[in-house]
């Protein structure tokens, strides 16, 4: 069974996420969206984090879609032309004409990818992702959102995604 509901439950997890970086934020809008949560805890560094990842997205200038299939959801980011006060517009439910990465993997692929758990070169050769367009700018995209598997991490537990948390560890 696969672990995303419905796309969704993709969009409310994995979209919402790569949303957080799409523009500066401050602790106070984080403290905000999840103070109440008593897992929250501020343990500094980290809107430096989520800043630093989406000004090194924006920097790359590109454009990626990705194709999630089990269940279907398409989620783009555009760096080409962010608009003012952001860092790259995230997209849900269309892809983007003429991106310069588009990849294509399950909802659990996805999800152990974002988790840290994938291997993306080995994930490529085995056909458990696959990526059209340039692999030069889809490997310059990897350092960029490493930082961001152990806030994918402490994001599921903020919103109480237990399951998907728990099939992390598994």
């Amino acid at each position: 069974m696969a672990l995303f509901r419905n796309e969704d439950h993709v969009y409310r997890v994995i979209g919402e996420f790569m949303k957080i970086p799409s523009r500066p934020r401050t602790g106070e809008e984080l403290h905000n969206w999840w103070g109440q949560h008593p897992a929250y805890k501020e343990y500094g560094g980290e809107v430096e984090q989520i800043n630093r990842i989406g000004e090194q997205i924006r920097r790359s200038r590109a454009a990626f879609v990705f194709y999630v299939t089990d269940p279907k959801a398409v989620i783009s980011i555009d760096a080409r032309r962010p608009k003012p006060g952001e860092h790259y517009d995230v997209l849900f439910g269309r892809g983007l004409d003429q991106p310069d990465v588009a990849i294509q993997t399950t909802g659990d692929v996805a999800h152990q990818f974002w988790g840290g758990n994938i291997n993306v070169p080995l994930a490529l050769v085995t056909g458990k992702m696959k990526a059209k367009g340039s692999k030069a700018k889809a490997l310059q995209l990897l350092p960029r959102i490493v930082p961001a598997f152990p806030l994918y991490r402490r994001y599921l537990e903020l919103i109480d995604e237990r399951a998907l948390l728990h099939a992390l560890k598994a």
